[in-house]
């Protein structure tokens, strides 16, 4: 495998049931003006040609502290795990007590600030300059990886997540760093170009339906090309929806947490209808803790979020009328 290594600033890489918690942190415009984008146009083109790009800059580390402590205790609380949100990714997820790779699903859901911060502002930046204006914010997600595990995340395309028969979206995932994160604590791996290829047959791991997370088997693809992409704190790596990558296992004496923002472009119809055979056969248990949240009074709780989304974009919609 490809060795990446950090540069001086450790911003780029190349191949070789309490309250909810909050991030204090005040609102802020977005870092960037029009007249002053996030990228460069070399690093535009680069992200295009490799599939994926380690962002210049970082987090605040008050922030950064702020938001791991916000997700730890959201796992601490078993926030969302009810409704199928807060799961364990790579096991049958029964026991919650030895957990090989929790994941949380939304949490901004029940820690609103997360959208609140600079962060946010300036991964919404990157993101409309890549997928233009019209881009929007899909949803959230933070992984837990324990230490001493010698779980790796297997490799996966996020487009295979998708089940819409009939349309597809531009999507990017922007991977940010609680920690510093190296080979030896799970740091990411990437397949460069594999973005400009289809999506490839999936499976669950061990062929076994029970189990949440998706596997792209490395007769697909050539391992051995895979680079890896170790970040400082606060540094964040993003990439394509097509593009390959996995996480490698955290073989360290501390957790490792790593918190993701995925952004969309519009819906863009497919040429044919398309079948996720690997997704129709899923039989895990956050689907059916999902199903009984819904059953016993879930629905209403979704309309509800629902109508405050809507209320959130006619809000929206009424100062861009006013300001003009």
């Amino acid at each position: 495998m490809s060795q990446v290594n950090w540069n001086g600033d450790g911003s780029s890489c190349q191949p070789g049931a309490s309250q909810s918690p909050e991030v204090t942190s005040s609102p802020a415009a977005q870092p960037h003006s029009p007249y002053s984008p996030p990228f460069s146009a070399s690093e535009v083109e680069r992200f295009r040609s490799d599939g994926y790009l380690v962002a210049r800059g970082s987090c605040a580390p008050a922030e950064l502290q702020e938001i791991r402590a916000v997700l730890e205790q959201l796992f601490s609380q078993s926030a969302g795990r009810d409704e199928g949100n807060q799961l364990d990714m790579l096991s049958l997820d029964i026991d919650q007590r030895s957990p090989v790779q929790p994941q949380l699903v939304k949490p901004s859901l029940y820690a609103p600030s997360l959208l609140r911060t600079k962060h946010f502002h300036r991964i919404q930046a990157m993101a409309q300059q890549l997928l233009g204006g019209d881009a929007k914010f899909c949803f959230d997600h933070c992984i837990l990886k324990p230490a001493n595990s010698v779980a790796a995340t297997p490799w996966h395309q996020d487009e295979a997540h998708n089940q819409d028969p009939h349309y597809r979206h531009d999507q990017i995932s922007f991977w940010i760093a609680l920690q510093d994160v190296s080979e030896d604590n799970g740091c990411m791996r990437y397949l460069p170009g594999s973005n400009h290829g289809p999506v490839l047959p999936h499976c669950s791991p061990n062929d076994d339906p029970r189990i949440h997370a998706l596997e792209c088997p490395t007769t697909h693809f050539d391992e051995h090309a895979a680079v890896t992409a170790p970040l400082r704190a606060g540094v964040c790596v993003l990439h394509d929806g097509l593009t390959l990558h996995s996480a490698l296992p955290n073989r360290s004496s501390m957790d490792r947490l790593a918190y993701i923002l995925v952004f969309r472009g519009p819906p863009l119809k497919r040429e044919k209808p398309v079948k996720v055979v690997w997704l129709e056969s899923k039989r895990t248990s956050s689907l059916q803790r999902q199903r009984r949240w819904r059953y016993r009074g879930g629905f209403a709780v979704l309309l509800l979020r629902r109508a405050r989304r809507m209320l959130s974009t006619l809000r929206q919609v009424l100062f861009r009328l006013i300001g003009v």
